[in-house]
């Protein structure tokens, strides 16, 4: 966190803006004073436009933190582990190694840091000025839904920062939630905060959470021709209301608190033979070069205008990428895809040959100008996960069912079928390493073959020096 930070100024409103949201037609002007920024409804749409921005950097979702370094780090990749043909070495090499402490390394890691941090510092500061300004709001319904929204993005961004650098709950011998993890910062203050534990930093995400759902039930509009000036414009690449219960399902899953997430889930899904509650739907038919990531499922993604140019170096073999090029191994996809019964898979097309006839590149981000950041099968997952008997394969066949599969028998492991299915469903989303710590997974990869003989060194992520040397951080 910034130790010096001043008050008067929003640091980010302007950040790559080129690059994300362009569902506001006005820039939101830079270096201006917050006191004036939050004289209109629209200087709290600015606000969140600047967090919304900051997470579509490359050093956050819009590389690193989906498709990019966690993907690497997840052991899709092959390729990080070789030379190229001229006997480089791959930009991620390093990565791919978990060499936390390589000087490209750490400040890639840095940068992870201080990027959400910059985005939580942001959000306080609108809260701070939110309720003071409440009058300059056209609806009490906006005033709402724009505090859920603040709260709710402080929740999402913490929780990630506690999943890279904190235990999981089943680590440190199962006693990962009392292991110390990171502050919650959530005040605007120059003040360095106190270190949580895992079970501490929770309970605030929780806090946040559930204030947010409090707020935003029932208020948004999700349909409907709108001008980009609206302020409930394009929900659907907000973090709105199914998007906050999605997150909570996900974080109280990642606390081992299973029935508090399946109550989460079926709000969204409902009961697995029961009528769907909400517009959500499941795929039923393969992905195409027009829908690769199956909208109907989509509950929030993040508007990144700039993907395509971002992600073609790292999926398009030419003579400038060949340091970059993220490609598995044929082994590797014949293990994700190949295997009996899955020649009909929905996602299959997912991944195209490369040229060199024996490996793959990932193609569902082909002239995609989103990342989805929460999607129906993961609370398919997630209720196959938590649930008990028939239930639980009720849930995963059905998902299965929606990928172009046959039901797997009550008799077969259920839980092996869930990582099948993770493994597949989130490549290029950067899911896949969180879900291996939360397992605490001894081997990884997409050919199976990463052994993780230090949990503690691979799945926590170092916290960055400066963080130890000058905050309330202990190591």
């Amino acid at each position: 966190m910034e130790k010096r930070m001043n008050k008067a100024i929003i640091l980010s409103l302007v950040l790559v803006l080129t690059a994300c949201n362009n569902w506001l037609d006005v820039s939101p002007k830079s270096d201006m004073k917050a006191d004036d920024l939050f004289l209109t409804e629209a200087g709290f749409r600015d606000g969140l436009i600047g967090v919304y921005a900051l997470m579509c950097r490359e050093d956050s979702y819009a590389r690193d933190l989906t498709y990019g370094y966690l993907d690497v780090l997840a052991q899709y990749y092959k390729s990080p582990h070789q030379l190229t043909s001229s006997g480089y070495e791959h930009n991620f090499k390093k990565a791919a190694e978990y060499n936390y402490k390589e000087t490209a390394e750490e400040a890639r890691i840095l940068a992870i840091w201080q990027n959400h941090f910059t985005a939580i510092a942001n959000i306080n500061l609108a809260l701070e000025y939110i309720d003071k300004k409440k009058d300059v709001f056209s609806s009490e319904d906006i005033y709402k839904i724009y505090k859920g929204e603040f709260l709710a993005l402080r929740a999402f961004l913490h929780f990630d920062v506690l999943r890279l650098f904190a235990s999981s709950a089943s680590m440190d011998n199962g006693n990962g939630l009392n292991s110390m993890a990171i502050p919650y910062v959530d005040v605007y203050t120059n003040v360095a905060r106190p270190q949580l534990t895992v079970k501490g930093v929770l309970e605030k995400v929780k806090t946040d959470l559930l204030a947010a759902k409090g707020l935003m039930k029932g208020l948004e509009v999700f349909k409907g021709l709108m001008e980009s000036s609206d302020p409930q414009y394009n929900r659907g690449q907000r973090m709105n209301y199914y998007a906050v219960t999605a997150l909570l399902a996900r974080v109280y899953l990642y606390g081992n608190e299973r029935e508090l997430a399946l109550a989460q889930v079926k709000e969204i899904i409902g009961e697995v033979n029961g009528e769907n509650p909400t517009s959500y739907e499941l795929a039923n038919s393969s992905a195409t070069s027009g829908n690769p990531m199956f909208s109907s499922e989509l509950i929030f993604t993040l508007d990144v205008q700039k993907l395509k140019d971002l992600s073609e170096v790292y999926f398009t073999e030419n003579s400038n990428s060949v340091s970059s090029i993220l490609s598995m191994s044929s082994s590797g996809k014949a293990n994700i895809f190949n295997s009996g019964g899955l020649e009909s898979d929905f996602r299959s097309s997912w991944m195209t040959s490369g040229t060199d006839g024996d490996s793959y590149v990932l193609g569902k981000y082909k002239d995609m100008k989103y990342i989805p950041m929460f999607k129906l099968s993961e609370l398919y997952l997630i209720a196959a996960e938590t649930a008990t008997g028939s239930e639980a394969y009720g849930y995963l066949n059905k998902l299965r069912n929606h990928r172009g599969l046959a039901n797997v028998a009550p008799t077969a492991d259920l839980e092996d079928n869930i990582f099948q299915e993770y493994r597949r469903e989130f490549i290029g989303e950067g899911q896949m390493f969180f879900y291996y710590k939360r397992k605490v997974m001894q081997v990884i990869g997409a050919d199976n073959n990463i052994a993780i003989k230090n949990p503690n060194a691979i799945y926590n992520l170092p916290i960055p020096t400066n963080e130890v040397d000058f905050g309330n951080i202990k190591k």
